[in-house]
Order: structure tokens, then C-alpha cells, then sequence
């Protein structure tokens, strides 16, 4: 007879909690990297598109 082998214990997994502070500054990160993105492939077109818009 072959050896039986248990199937694995159920575990629970707890709800991971975000942090709101860290949740924000990945959003800023990501937002001063598109803008230097757009700065290089763009250069001086988009930040004179990016003072109008700011006017």
C-alpha cells in the first residue's frame, strides 16, 4: 500500500493592511517620474505645456 500523505492545513490569511503614507508617496514617485519622462522625450514643449495648463 502507498504511503498517505495528508493534504495541507487550511490557513487563514489575514487581510493585508495598507499604509496610507506609503500608498502616497508611491503615487508621487510615480507621478515625478512620468513628468521627467515626459520632460525627456518632450523636453521644453512639455513644460511650456505643463505652465499653461498650471496657469
Amino acid at each position: 500500500m502507498d504511503d498517505f500523505i495528508p493534504p495541507p492545513e487550511k490557513t487563514e490569511t489575514q487581510p493585508q493592511t495598507r499604509n496610507h503614507s506609503s500608498d502616497v508617496k508611491v503615487e508621487e514617485d510615480l507621478k515625478n517620474q512620468n513628468i521627467n519622462t515626459m520632460i525627456e522625450i518632450y523636453g521644453r514643449d512639455y513644460i511650456k505645456k505643463m505652465g499653461l495648463i498650471a496657469q
